[in-house]
């Protein structure tokens, strides 16, 4: 289907689907097994993001906002997403990948556009639909057009921020930016391990246990959590 290289040998699992919807755009260290989990390490270290959804279910019962009560589910789907990408490694389940991101990272905007009361509940959610199909439809373009797409992430990281500036200019301020500046720093540290392990710095592709992607889903999933800590201040503002 593409002009990119099938990781998956002749006859393993996830060959045919890699064939038939095409491969991912890039392969991280984790060298791809013959069988149906194709990355192991790239796989259960998702789990962290499953761990910290059950941990945001039960702190949003104690809130009175119903927008903060959707965001642990979107944890979850992004865990799922991208579990069940590693687990396959074909470019069908590389786009739940990212679906999975957007649905978390789009909407931490959403939750700052609503805290400057420039949509309700019901409008944001509807612009929040339209980003995602937006989103998702570049990615696609991207792709068939070999083109990285991964910068689509760092582009909606950067929309929270100037989103964030917003909210506060519109006098939505927060009484501790503490969990802000972890989750930032976090993220940062996350990423720097993704990027090492991608080019290679980092890189031992037999270590099923082990690898630097790995570990940016489990740190990254503690940064969100701070993220989900620090709209929390704001759950009398909320709907």
């Amino acid at each position: 289907m593409s002009g990119y290289v099938n990781p998956h040998p002749p006859g393993c699992y996830w060959y045919d689907a890699a064939e038939k919807y095409g491969a991912p755009n890039l392969k991280w260290c984790e060298e791809t097994l013959c069988q149906v989990i194709s990355e192991p390490a790239n796989t259960w270290s998702n789990l962290a993001y499953v761990i910290i959804f059950a941990i945001m279910f039960f702190m949003t019962r104690k809130l009175k906002s119903k927008t903060l009560r959707y965001t642990p589910y979107a944890m979850l789907i992004m865990g799922l997403g991208s579990m069940y990408y590693h687990a396959s490694n074909n470019y069908l389940t590389q786009m739940f990948d990212f679906i999975g991101m957007f649905f978390f990272v789009h909407w931490l905007i959403a939750l700052n556009f609503m805290r400057a009361k420039i949509f309700t509940l019901k409008k944001a959610v509807i612009v929040y639909v339209a980003f995602m199909l937006i989103n998702t439809l570049a990615v696609h373009l991207l792709y068939i057009n070999m083109t990285n797409f991964q910068f689509l992430i760092v582009v909606a990281a950067i929309l929270i921020l100037v989103s964030e500036f917003y909210a506060r200019k519109n006098n939505s301020k927060p009484k501790s930016s503490k969990f802000l500046y972890g989750a930032l720093g976090g993220i940062v540290i996350a990423e720097s391990f993704s990027i090492m392990d991608l080019t290679r710095i980092m890189c031992n592709p037999t270590n099923h246990v082990i690898q630097g992607h790995a570990i940016w889903h489990v740190l990254s999933s503690i940064a969100l959590f701070s993220a989900f800590l620090y709209f929390s201040q704001f759950d009398s503002e909320l709907e």
